[in-house]
């Protein structure tokens, strides 16, 4: 959503996380439900993400107007670009193999209340800040140190996100950082992409909707720093 709203249309970095909070508040809130009527959600992960997670995206959302735009633009798209690359070269199950084998997580697993809690905040604060939903994050999190599925983690990740960048976005709305107009014609077209999405995903195998997903991820990063660049 970004990268549209700053290469197409010419919002400045600020407004265009702003809007796109919103977007990604209702593409998380419909393709959610779809995941949880699939039974692809895991509800008792999510509530205690989500409720430290709208506090720091509320925080984070106040940081954005004082940050360097050219700054918040290099650091969204290198996080995209590598998260991308990874997915495609070598799927969801390699990665997964690769950092479990060098990273222990036990204290995660064994505290994951505490844990839940805590990346909640962080990833909130990110989200607010940086204006990314924090559903990828949530949803790497998942599938990385806990070990879930990607259908169940991406379902996850996108009804929390709802919560999360809704209130990033509400932050955002106050210091007059979002495009009304655009927020409500991207934010209809986008549930409707949302359902359809959802529908499909819940339909392919784990390691085809890795790579795709990677392909988009990392399509949008190098859009976004081809921009700052240029």
């Amino acid at each position: 959503m970004i990268p549209c709203l700053t290469l197409l249309i010419g919002y400045s970095i600020h407004q265009a996380i702003g809007t796109s909070l919103v977007v990604d508040c209702v593409i998380g809130g419909v393709a959610g439900l779809i995941f949880l009527r699939s039974g692809n959600i895991n509800l008792r992960s999510g509530v205690f993400l989500a409720g430290t997670g709208v506090i720091g995206a509320l925080i984070g959302s106040q940081f954005t107007s004082s940050a360097p735009e050219g700054g918040l633009t290099i650091f969204i798209a290198f996080f995209l670009i590598i998260i991308g690359l990874n997915f495609i070269v070598k799927g969801v199950q390699k990665n997964i193999e690769y950092i479990q084998q060098r990273l222990s997580f036990t204290w995660i697993k064994q505290h994951q209340t505490v844990s839940f809690l805590i990346i909640g905040f962080l990833v909130g604060g990110m989200s607010g800040f940086s204006g990314m939903g924090g559903g990828a994050i949530i949803a790497l999190m998942f599938i990385f140190i806990l070990g879930y599925n990607l259908h169940t983690a991406i379902g996850t990740a996108l009804l929390m996100m709802s919560f999360i960048a809704g209130s990033g976005a509400i932050g955002h709305l106050m210091n007059g950082e979002v495009i009304i107009s655009a927020a409500l014609i991207a934010g209809g077209a986008a549930a409707v992409g949302a359902g359809s999405g959802a529908l499909v995903a819940n339909r392919i195998n784990q390691d085809k909707l890795g790579r795709v997903i990677g392909v988009i991820i990392l399509v949008s990063g190098i859009l976004i720093l081809s921009n700052q660049i240029i």
